[in-house]
């Protein structure tokens, strides 16, 4: 039978192979948040299954079950046929986006990104104001290098919504004597939201920022967003060649201090433990870089939540949910917070702004009295608290 959408043709084997036995729901975040079949990995399948049988077609009703999904491929690690539902999830997406289903919240940060080159809609001169006095004085007085080896690529939330990120990122390269340049008020997103929701302007906005890269001659990048990472890292890739080694923060740490450029001399005497981003750790393959930095800082004691690494729990930032259902985020967000109050942690330490961003928020949702003073930082912050 001839394929009727571009998804069958690609992916009608692995749609075809999903046997129902539903390992997947076991690990969905959004099935164990929600309860509802057509939310896990396995109920996506089906519905598609009725598309290319011609039962069903592709909607705005049907646009709702494939934009509840984080991308966090958990799903696709707990599948015995090891059918890639993320993957799947993404080629729908761009059908429905494609055929003018996609929700209305995503496509407002579709319209962000054209208008501002963020996701909030905020003004390009507001990216440095984060930036430390001196850097920023140095940026609007044109003395700071255009040109250097190391370009940080700061991301839409550590710049516009996160106080402490770009900060402590700025001050550990500084200890570690790096010679980094910025984008400083030209950067703009990644692209990776266009991606997630299918997009058709991923490809033009990647190229057009792939460009400004190659302008500061820099042999490297350094992001400490994993949406960022994922992006130059995986997808960019298909685009075309960006011509420079990107390094998340926690892998730039890690390799500062292997050489010695960097030191931990502040004792910090807590209960520590580490969320695995899904867009670092399934998805980059990221697990072992944080822990190793954390476990080297005086005074921690590092402690494992019970689902970690490749079985970590999304915290339901990633994937465009926040935008699309924030409430359902925040929800799955406390989730993972009780995962680490269970094991006694005191502070968690994450290696994505998103990640930190909506976990605080789980946070706020759990009543005082259970949640008592636990801190979410990124890996940034305590590291430049360990060194200061």
């Amino acid at each position: 039978m001839e394929a009727k959408h571009d998804f069958e043709r690609k992916y009608r084997n692995q749609i075809l192979q999903c046997s129902r036995c539903g390992f997947c729901q076991a690990v969905c975040p959004i099935f164990e948040a929600t309860l509802r079949p057509a939310y896990n990995a396995r109920g996506k399948m089906l519905l598609l299954k009725e598309v290319m049988d011609g039962q069903i077609e592709l909607s705005k009703e049907l646009a709702e079950t494939f934009y509840h999904c984080t991308t966090c491929q958990s799903c696709t690690y707990s599948c015995p046929a090891k059918i890639n539902v993320s993957e799947i999830v993404e080629e729908i997406r761009k059908k429905l986006y494609s055929d003018g289903h996609a929700p209305e919240p995503v496509l407002g940060v579709r319209d962000n990104i054209s208008k501002a080159g963020n996701v909030y809609a905020s003004a390009r001169e507001d990216r440095i104001e984060i930036y430390p006095p001196s850097l920023r004085e140095k940026i609007q007085k044109k003395e700071f290098p255009a040109k250097a080896e190391t370009l940080l690529f700061m991301g839409c939330l550590p710049s516009y919504l996160d106080m402490k990120i770009v900060p402590s990122l700025i001050k550990a390269l500084d200890a570690g004597e790096v010679n980094y340049t910025t984008l400083a008020t030209e950067e703009s997103c990644c692209g990776f939201p266009l991606y997630l929701m299918g997009s058709d302007e991923f490809d033009a906005h990647a190229k057009k920022v792939m460009q400004i890269i190659k302008t500061t001659g820099a042999r490297e990048l350094v992001t400490p967003c994993a949406g960022c990472y994922k992006t130059f890292k995986n997808l960019y890739t298909e685009i075309g060649e960006l011509g420079i080694e990107v390094y998340h923060s926690v892998q730039y740490f890690e390799k500062l201090l292997n050489e010695g450029t960097l030191d931990f001399k502040k004792e910090i005497a807590k209960k520590v433990t580490y969320h695995d981003p899904c867009d670092l750790g399934r998805a980059c393959g990221i697990f072992e870089e944080p822990r190793n930095i954390i476990k080297r800082i005086p005074g921690v004691e590092f402690v494992e939540m019970e689902r970690n690494r490749l079985d970590a729990r999304c915290c339901g930032g990633g994937g465009g949910l926040l935008a699309y259902n924030p409430d359902l985020a925040v929800e799955m967000a406390a989730e993972r917070v009780r995962d680490a109050l269970a094991v006694g942690a005191e502070i968690i330490v994450s290696g994505c702004p998103a990640c930190k961003d909506n976990l605080r928020k789980g946070s706020r949702a759990i009543p005082k009295e259970d949640r008592g003073k636990i801190k979410i930082i990124d890996i940034t912050e305590i590291v430049t608290d360990a060194i200061q």
